[in-house]
């Protein structure tokens, strides 16, 4: 229920009291979808207000003590900094916080996929935190400006007392299900009943604990939570407070669940290759030992070496106790003798890989069985703390991902036709980073024949599906653009992928070879459908 109006509205009451007249110093991203402000606090010199932006979990809290990163991060409208902060407040009836300050006005939207901090300065100017390019400018502005913005809930209790129970709900969308259940919970059927309701919102503690049955962790009233829950609750008497125990407790459930698909899924893949490995081995054990055989063959043969000539691939004999006949296959580049050899050494190699392969059953059916016993243990685990031994005891090591999202900020970044990624180097050692560290395998790589200038780098997202020709032909132009022949009215652009692309030590920075291309004749220019956009 965090994200509910009601509680948002709640927010906005206690944030102003923190915030407000207070100046904001620095803000800046150093996550993915989160944006950091660092505010001026008599309590602290460390002050933040945090705004998640991300579609499933977007908030707005505070946090007394955060440190920017050292490195990674970006800044965000820095020429409207240092400003003070006039008031706080939220649309009379929608997800919108303002800030106001002096010389521009933050709106935190939260609406899903598109939630997002837009900037508006006193010339009318609107700079998004997020870039959407699906997004109207002109008429979000339009609609924010043309918004009403409350500081309390009065408004909503003065419609309250005047508009029919049904008239209200059908006015106010802040009815969620929760709040719906807890109507029909209580019985409540007209406006003193719910007004009852959204004053313990706004004024009553908040009670944050994990819900076993749902397997979530709970934000809600005191007076909402379940009997059962009451015991392990958390009670808190502000907003904030609450919402960052609760963050807490929906990361570490994240984290368990990701722990927990890690090890079933580590699991499954070792049953099933110890499985394949228990019915190889078996079909190897029933057939048997073939080391009579062998070596009834190397006697044979060397009973009869007088026979055998280099250069035979086979030789017909006979067995002494039974008259049978034998074609046995023979290396036609070996001697006699050394035929001879080989085929004692294959009876002797039988016996030894028939004895393992009975050793190597019986180990791999321990390992099998145990598995089966960690996955039947698995399943009936029921904290975090029980997977830590588990995989300790399955030896796997967290894998390290490479976020490349600081990196793809470092080229400029173009969408073409609203799909396709571009990037573009800016400068020798910026190429050989985004062609070296940056670029996969099967990426598109560009560059300007015969001239200096980017490297160019379109991403492949989906290797089994074909860039079009007109894709290829822009990011030629582009890269045709960002070089020395951008004022020719045709420029030859090589491309190839950048697994066909080396990088030599003994080359200068932006330097490569190419070890095959195509060329496209190209005009040097940003084609339509090709903008410019920034990160994060």
């Amino acid at each position: 229920m965090f994200k509910n109006y009601l509680y948002l509205l709640r927010s906005v009451h206690e944030l102003s009291h923190l915030v407000k007249n207070e100046t904001i110093l620095e803000i800046y991203t150093q996550e993915k979808d989160k944006l950091f402000m660092h505010i001026t606090h008599e309590d602290s010199e460390k002050f933040h207000l945090i705004i998640s932006t991300h579609p499933q979990l977007s908030y707005i809290t505070t946090k007394s003590d955060h440190s920017k990163a050292k490195k990674n991060t970006k800044n965000f409208f820095k020429e409207y900094l240092t400003d003070k902060i006039l008031s706080v407040s939220i649309a009379e009836n929608d997800r919108i916080i303002k800030i106001g300050c002096d010389r521009s006005e933050l709106y935190f939207l939260v609406r899903g996929s598109g939630t997002n901090v837009i900037l508006i300065d006193r010339d009318k100017k609107l700079i998004p935190f997020k870039k959407n390019v699906k997004e109207n400018l002109t008429e979000l502005y339009e609609e924010l400006k043309n918004t009403n913005f409350c500081f309390t809930p009065d408004t909503m209790l003065i419609d309250l007392e005047l508009l029919p129970y049904n008239n209200f709900i059908a006015k106010y969308r802040f009815i969620d299900k929760n709040i719906k259940h807890e109507i029909d919970k209580r019985g409540y059927q007209d406006n003193n009943g719910l007004k009852a309701i959204i004053n313990e919102i706004i004024s009553d503690d908040i009670a944050v604990c994990f819900d076993e049955d749902k397997g979530l962790p709970v934000f809600q009233p005191t007076t909402f939570l379940k009997s059962k829950n009451s015991r392990d609750a958390n009670n808190f008497d502000n907003y904030f407070d609450a919402l960052n125990y609760y963050l807490t407790l929906q990361y570490n459930r994240t984290k368990e669940k990701n722990i927990r698909a890690e090890l079933e899924r580590h699991i499954e893949n070792e049953i099933e290759r110890l499985s394949n490995k228990l019915n190889n081995l078996k079909s190897r054990i029933d057939d048997g030992s073939k080391e009579e055989v062998y070596y009834k063959n190397a006697n044979l043969l060397l009973n009869s070496i007088s026979k055998i000539k280099k250069g035979m691939k086979s030789i017909e004999l006979e067995y002494y106790d039974s008259g049978e006949k034998i074609k046995i296959d023979i290396d036609e580049k070996l001697t006699p003798d050394q035929n001879v050899k080989k085929m004692f050494d294959k009876a002797k190699s039988e016996r030894i890989n028939y004895e393992k392969s009975k050793e190597l059953f019986i180990k791999a059916k321990s390992e099998y069985d145990k598995l089966l016993e960690t996955k039947l243990r698995l399943e009936k685990t029921e904290t975090s703390s029980e997977l830590s031994p588990i995989k300790k005891e399955l030896k796997i090591k967290t894998k390290m991902t490479h976020d490349n999202t600081a990196e793809k900020n470092n080229f400029r970044h173009f969408l073409i036709d609203g799909k396709y990624n571009l990037f573009v180097g800016k400068d020798s050692k910026n190429n050989d980073l985004l062609t070296t560290r940056f670029a996969k395998q099967n990426d598109l790589w560009f560059h300007a024949r015969s001239v200096s200038g980017s490297h160019v780098v379109l991403r492949v997202e989906n290797t089994k599906e074909a860039v079009p020709k007109s894709i290829i032909k822009k990011a030629a132009s582009i890269a045709a653009y960002y070089s020395k022949a951008k004022t020719s009215k045709l420029t030859p652009v090589a491309y190839t992928f950048k697994k066909y692309v080396v990088k030599k030590k003994d080359l200068n920075p932006g330097q490569v070879f190419l070890l095959r291309e195509e060329v496209i004749m190209v005009p040097p220019e940003i084609p339509a459908g090709c903008e410019l956009i920034e990160n994060m």
